[in-house]
């Protein structure tokens, strides 16, 4: 795939026209996603001696997969270049909030073209764009306490409905790390849909009552979607994405070839079972270039084989559940993750999960955890007391606090205070009022996922919560 001639594709078709008809459907989705690493005294990504030759692994990751990802080559079988092509038109996919802010800066052409391939699949997928929200900074949601879930899913969906102009029919989950909680918090915020491993699931049963049946070790049928029933009569779908063929594009190289991945996906909806169904996986999106070079081609050549196959048909999960509703409930496992069969053990303990770094252990996550607590909790009182002073409420202040984060200018400032000052406040009030927030900001961003997935405390990413 290193060279690439180009020649009239002329004869090639149109293979973005799209219709619902087989009753047999594919869906790809990527997690996109990368931590803050600006250093928080400069609010500057500072130089990262590991991702040479760039000058940090954003924009190390961005030339390898983000860029390539929204112009890839789909290439014959002589090398010659058929056609170049979005992929996040044609994906389901999830962008971290943290990442977005640092391509709009950065890499603003990269950007520009995942916005555009969201416009784009809501004319492909009846009006149903394939990007998804996110909890603000990839923080573990049943590790967060009430407060801190509520404001990461609001500045979520804020952030989302900043950049892509319309509001999310689906939330990711940092890690599909679950709880009734978090879920109940994200329906009650119109969130209609998210994304878990099958292993999250305890039990289903049709939605007329019928027996329940165990579904244990991730045996849950993924090609269905399920409700979730929650508390004042909210529900929620959850859509358990295809373990093996997940597993096997992240880790077991299926992404040597596009046709291959593709052959994989169709096989799997290839037997007698009923339709509507739905063969879906869900990998980290970095795997599309940064984790498998030229992924991203694989990827393209993989939905290409899809578009032009007669016995299936590409969709997203808001056009999917739009036309198939789920007919079965599920009781999901609370506190649960796709990374670790611990529950949540590897964002708060020595529970085994590691790298694989010899000589290391993580004995250092539990103080961790609980240091940073009690810093949260201490922070939390102070903001409490002295904000009262200032705000009319402190912690909705908080939460539409993602106002000023996406628009830093004075007038959105004044603004803001407008709304939420107690009284028209004297420059230094002003200045302690913003002080406070972006401290309340900062507490949100020192939980940070990544801190703790790692084997050693002195990585960048454990220093970077630091």
């Amino acid at each position: 795939m290193s060279a690439a001639k180009t020649r009239n594709s002329d004869n090639q078709g149109d293979w973005s026209v799209h219709t619902m008809t087989t009753g047999r459907y594919v869906c790809i989705h990527g997690h996109f996603y990368q931590p803050p690493r600006e250093n928080p005294w400069i609010d500057a990504v500072e130089i990262q001696d590991s991702a040479r030759p760039y000058h940090d692994w954003n924009a190390r990751i961005t030339a390898e997969c983000y860029g390539p990802n929204g112009a890839s080559r789909i290439l014959d079988h002589d090398g010659y270049i058929l056609k170049i092509v979005n992929n996040y038109e044609r994906i389901s996919c999830s962008f971290g909030p943290t990442l977005l802010a640092w391509l709009e800066a950065n890499a603003p052409d990269v950007y520009r073209g995942i916005l555009e391939g969201d416009r784009q699949s809501r004319e492909r997928f009846s009006g149903h764009g394939s990007a998804m929200a996110q909890v603000y900074n990839h923080l573990i949601m049943p590790l967060a306490n009430r407060r801190d879930k509520e404001t990461q899913i609001r500045w979520g969906i804020a952030d989302f409905e900043h950049r892509f102009g319309r509001s999310p029919e689906g939330l990711w989950l940092a890690e599909t790390a679950v709880d009734l909680e978090t879920l109940d918090l994200m329906a009650s915020h119109g969130i209609a849909f998210t994304i878990l491993s099958p292993t999250q699931a305890r039990r289903i049963r049709p939605l007329d009552n019928g027996p329940w049946t165990d579904v244990p070790g991730g045996s849950i049928d993924p090609t269905r979607a399920y409700k979730v029933r929650l508390e004042n009569g909210r529900s929620i779908t959850v859509f358990f994405y295809d373990a093996p063929i997940s597993q096997a594009v992240a880790f077991e190289k299926l992404l040597d070839n596009g046709e291959r991945f593709a052959g994989r996906m169709i096989a799997a909806l290839s037997n007698d079972r009923p339709s509507p169904r739905l063969i879906h996986v869900a990998t980290d999106g970095e795997t599309y270039g940064h984790h498998h070079f030229k992924g991203d081609m694989a990827l393209a050549y993989a939905i290409h084989t899809v578009e032009s196959s007669q016995a299936v048909t590409l969709t997203n999960y808001g056009e999917f559940l739009d036309r198939y509703p789920p007919a079965f409930e599920v009781e999901i496992i609370e506190n649960t993750a796709w990374s670790c069969p611990h529950g949540v053990g590897r964002w708060r303990e020595h529970c085994g999960c590691n790298a694989g770094t010899p000589g290391f252990n993580q004995q250092w996550r539990k103080p961790l955890r609980n240091t940073l607590d009690w810093l949260r909790d201490t922070l939390a009182e102070r903001f409490e007391t002295e904000g009262q002073r200032l705000f009319r409420d402190p912690w909705a202040a908080r939460n539409d606090y993602i106002a000023l984060v996406l628009d830093r200018s004075d007038q959105r400032a004044t603004t803001f205070l407008e709304e939420h000052a107690r009284k028209p406040l004297e420059p230094h009030e002003r200045a302690a009022a913003m002080k406070m927030l972006e401290c309340q900001r900062h507490a949100m961003l020192m939980y940070t996922s990544c801190g703790w997935f790692f084997d050693e405390i002195s990585g960048i990413e454990t220093v970077q919560i630091l």
